[in-house]
């Protein structure tokens, strides 16, 4: 868990200073705050958006994407995301499969 917690408190420095305040989730946040093991495998971290969800308009679902994104992409984590999202069933039913799209673009470019 050390080095999942570390990378966690790095990606949140890194926000924070763009004024984002993201909150660790997940079986990383669960074995945080309740000292027994999860066995986390990666780190799900919430960041602030639109209290509808999936419900609310794309450029309102998370707010301040651009900046997130931008923060991600100079940590490195920008094709991890996308391979991430790319296995959620709700966007791949609902989003033509972009997600895909967007992965064999970062592959060929990254």
């Amino acid at each position: 868990m050390n080095s999942l917690l570390d990378e966690f408190r790095t990606i949140c420095s890194h926000l924070n200073q763009v004024g984002i305040t993201p909150t660790l989730m997940g079986s990383l946040g669960f074995e945080y705050r309740s000292n027994e093991e999860w066995q986390p495998s990666d780190i799900d971290i919430h960041v602030p958006g639109d209290p509808r969800g999936w419900e609310a308009p794309d450029h309102l679902r998370i707010y301040d994407w651009d900046k997130i994104m931008k923060v991600m992409k100079g940590l490195g984590y920008v094709l991890i995301i996308y391979k991430a999202s790319s296995q959620d069933s709700y966007r791949n039913d609902h989003n033509n499969n972009k997600d895909f799209k967007k992965i064999e673009w970062l592959e060929k470019h990254l």
